[in-house]
């Protein structure tokens, strides 16, 4: 007799809690895990209440099919399944397994556990991947940029005592970063230049990158209080989240 993938098998002779051996026909005990007559474990059988979810939740991806052991028809759904047909199928498909009682479904159908795992993590860890990398590049990047500021932010630092030294002997702010020996570019700086009248060095990034090359970072000298302050340049100036928390 040919079945539907609905039908039971023919086992009319079988009484209630019985079933037959997958391996050897031997008839057993209907929960029996393992065949007394040949020792052979017997198959897992199918669960109602997870078919049922699998196949509403998930159905139109085929992850049912492959629960139920039906790979070739799990491979058609997921293939197809942008179209929506595979899912208007799992809808009528779920109407049908609701009507099949759990005996039936645990007698006719096979678990295959691992192939639901085979097919829901990929599609889990897709999403959590695209999340995480969302969330990483961005802040991977950042933190580059960050690195690069860092050079300018600890020239213009190396610059403060031999200002002051400068200040105390000549009553002015350096005119040049030449005139106290300091470093005027770096690997990531572009220039440094200092400002007598505004009692300021100012630092520009170099590089294309549009967000901090050409961008400035400033270290000013308030002679009243003799501190400095770090902030972004007055033109161009760097955002705030590539400067450290004292530049802010």
């Amino acid at each position: 007799m040919t079945q539907t993938p609905y039908a039971p098998p023919d086992a009319t002779h079988l009484e209630a809690e019985e079933k037959l051996c997958n391996t050897c026909n031997a008839t057993i005990h209907r929960k029996a895990e393992i065949c007394p007559k040949c020792g052979v474990r017997q198959r897992k059988p199918a669960n109602k209440a997870v078919l049922l979810l699998l196949t509403f939740f998930l159905g139109g991806l085929g992850v049912h099919r492959f629960y139920l052991g039906n790979y070739g028809l799990g491979i058609l759904y997921l293939l197809f399944f942008w179209t929506g047909i595979p899912g208007l199928i799992a809808l009528i498909e779920f109407i049908v397994f609701i009507f099949i009682s759990s005996e039936k479904i645990e007698d006719n159908y096979t678990a295959h556990g691992s192939a639901i795992a085979f097919v829901v993590i990929p599609f889990l860890l897709i999403p959590i991947i695209g999340i995480l990398a969302a969330v990483a590049i961005p802040a991977y990047t950042d933190y580059l940029k960050q690195a690069k500021v860092g050079e300018a932010i600890g020239l213009l630092a190396g610059l403060k005592t031999p200002a002051e030294e400068y200040f105390a002997n000549e009553g002015e702010f350096p005119p040049t970063v030449e005139s106290i020996g300091g470093k005027t570019s770096g690997k990531y700086t572009a220039n440094i230049v200092s400002n007598s009248d505004g009692f300021y060095f100012q630092a520009t990034m170099a590089g294309e990158d549009f967000q901090i090359g050409g961008k400035t970072v400033r270290l000013t000298l308030e002679p009243d209080s003799w501190s400095w302050i770090c902030s972004p340049g007055s033109q161009n100036g760097l955002d705030n989240r590539y400067l450290p928390s004292s530049c802010r």
